[in-house]
């Protein structure tokens, strides 16, 4: 953990003083994009030890969730849209069926890819992240609150890795490169699913990166992703994971805990 943190210390300074000195950013949104690709990704990380040791408490941890993706949201929308408006960040309107064309298909995109990763782990072995099957909302309660944390997550994130960050880094990287990087760092945040749900959501990552530059516009992203938090986390919940490995049916049985019902 002190590994990671100096580390990302070291590197939160490195690319912030890169993108001041050297291609003459803002300082506003040089600490920002610093932020985004490596301070923001090493504090997840640092946690994993910590997350993987302990069990994890639902709703502290969906609450939690939702202050800071709100805060990191926040700070994209103000540095974001200072000069450009809401524009600059991609919030641009779409005939309504373009809007629900999008929407759906990025939905239905990311929903796939889900299952083919659960496919994927069927086939090679690969153990889904316990932690992500204990941060799965069970209770009536928990679910509403989940259903608050998909909301964050789908405005939030995609402010954030796609409206914001894109075009600021494409100018320097490439579009390309700018999805390529926002996407690899998108699934770095979510180390906490394991190697299996970073790859997941780095692919899926990029699924909304494309569908935000092609569409011209962020809102069917946004639409997308919260849909699938609400689908993959609520509506069909564990039923999108393999089956834990040796758990038979018995297993299957012990996962449908009581407080299901509540």
């Amino acid at each position: 953990m002190k590994v990671v943190g100096w580390v990302g210390t070291i590197l939160f300074w490195v690319v912030q003083l890169t993108l001041l000195l050297v291609f003459d950013l803002a300082l506003a949104d040089t600490i920002l994009l610093a932020a985004l690709l490596v301070a923001v990704p090493a504090v997840a990380t640092a946690q994993l030890p910590l997350i993987a040791s302990v069990r994890v408490e639902r709703l502290p941890a969906y609450w939690g969730s939702i202050a800071t993706l709100w805060l990191l949201g926040s700070a994209c929308w103000l540095v974001g849209t200072r000069t450009g408006g809401a524009a600059a960040l991609g919030l641009l309107p779409l005939a309504p069926v373009s809007m629900a064309l999008w929407s759906v298909g990025l939905t239905l995109g990311g929903l796939l890819t889900i299952l083919l990763f659960r496919e994927i782990s069927v086939w090679t072995g690969a153990e889904e992240s316990p932690v992500l099957r204990d941060l799965m909302p069970r209770t009536r309660q928990e679910k509403g609150v989940f259903g608050l944390l998909s909301l964050a997550a789908g405005v939030a994130e995609e402010l954030a890795y796609r409206g914001y960050a894109i075009p600021m880094l494409a100018p320097l990287v490439g579009v390309g490169g700018a999805a390529i990087l926002t996407s690899g760092v998108f699934g770095v945040l979510h180390g906490y699913q394991g190697w299996l749900g970073t790859l997941r959501t780095g692919l899926m990552g990029g699924l909304l990166a494309w569908g935000f530059l092609a569409s011209g516009s962020l809102w069917p992203a946004i639409v997308a992703h919260t849909a699938i938090d609400l689908i993959a986390g609520i509506v069909l919940g564990e039923k999108l994971l393999p089956p834990p490995r040796g758990a038979g049916v018995v297993g299957a049985l012990d996962a449908r805990s009581p407080e299901t019902e509540r």
